[in-house]
């Protein structure tokens, strides 16, 4: 089967882009490919052979697999953290290592690295940094470990809460700085958002998110510390004028008065959370109130109690008129539990 070129390059490109989701490499189901393509597995298979002979693809065997990968470029640096300024480590070590990266891609990666490595200068209370950054055609990557004190730990203790997995929530709604003075909160926030895979780890405690997706999950702590891994696709598409634009009033005002609050964040890994008391309501709604609208996402969340949607609809609202409660992604169940608690108020 012949194609138009335009055509080739699209399934091109996008086989391109199924391989770049890792670094260390893939093994290609070219059936799947193909009928995602609406073309034939021996096409795939010579198109694969083409990005291969061309040096776009490298092939490996792992026994009776092949795995595919990109040619990819990584760097690696330390850095001692007294006296560091998140600009100059920029222009310095990474700038010139993505110059020719698409615009867009390369505005966000810019401003997830620099926001996440001040985070580690003015807040990890650590003495060094490591930094690795990667690049190969579809991906860029950057990776930031500092050894401090932990951000969990960090965020716990500032708003004193029973445990440190409890911060994940807090950096999820936006808003929190451990040095209001000086940082606006937003930093992790609007970072966790203008990629396309964002994790952070710290003690075992590991935050994820991808578009429109977040959870929550727990490892064997490996090291002291925060580790950030930040990944943006090459055509990613979504700038960070219109990332701000989606949490803005603009074009009133441009203040940051929105905010998303994945509600399957209180389950901490529970496979069938259960959403009943009004305990676990006051956590969630803890500083809501700094936000004029508030999306409350229940993606993934069946059924709730008459208490926790009562602590939220009307305790909450009532003492809070002016911040705007939107339930999204809500099944019939829940849906009906915070009409139950609406029509009592």
């Amino acid at each position: 089967m012949s194609f138009k070129k335009e055509r080739r390059n699209e399934i091109e490109t996008f086989i391109v882009n199924t391989i770049s989701d890792t670094l260390t490499g893939i093994s290609i189901n070219q059936k799947k490919i193909a009928d995602v393509c609406g073309v034939s597995a021996q096409s795939i298979s010579r198109m694969i052979k083409k990005l291969e002979e061309s040096g776009r693809v490298i092939k490996q065997k792992d026994g009776r697999n092949n795995i595919y990968s990109l040619p990819t470029e990584t760097k690696h640096v330390t850095f001692d953290i007294e006296g560091l300024k998140e600009d100059k480590v920029y222009s310095e070590f990474v700038a010139g290592f993505i110059h020719d990266a698409p615009k867009c891609a390369k505005a966000n990666f810019a401003y997830a690295f620099q926001e996440i490595l001040n985070n580690a200068i003015e807040h990890s209370f650590g003495t060094k940094v490591n930094i690795m950054i990667s690049r190969n055609e579809s991906l860029l990557l950057f990776l930031i470990m500092d050894d401090g004190v932990g951000v969990f730990t960090k965020v716990a203790e500032t708003l004193n809460l029973e445990e440190k997995r409890y911060a994940i929530l807090e950096l999820a709604k936006g808003k929190f700085t451990s040095a209001p003075d000086s940082h606006s909160g937003e930093g992790i926030f609007f970072s966790s958002k203008c990629g396309d895979s964002f994790v952070l780890e710290s003690e075992g405690i590991v935050f994820c998110a991808i578009p429109d997706f977040e959870s929550l999950q727990e490892t064997v702590p490996t090291t002291s510390g925060t580790t950030v891994v930040f990944r943006i696709k090459t055509n990613h598409q979504q700038t960070m004028s219109e990332l701000f634009k989606q949490y803005t009033d603009a074009p009133e005002r441009y203040g940051f008065s929105k905010t998303s609050v994945p509600i399957k964040l209180l389950a901490y890994g529970d496979a069938s959370p259960v959403f009943v008391s009004r305990s676990q309501a006051r956590r969630l709604i803890t500083r809501l109130e700094r936000f004029e609208v508030v999306l409350l996402d229940f993606l993934g969340i069946e059924s709730i109690g008459q208490g926790f949607a009562d602590e939220i609809f009307r305790v909450f609202q009532n003492k809070h008129p002016n911040v705007k409660l939107t339930p999204i992604n809500c099944t019939d169940e829940v849906n009906q539990m915070i009409q139950h608690v609406l029509e009592y108020n």
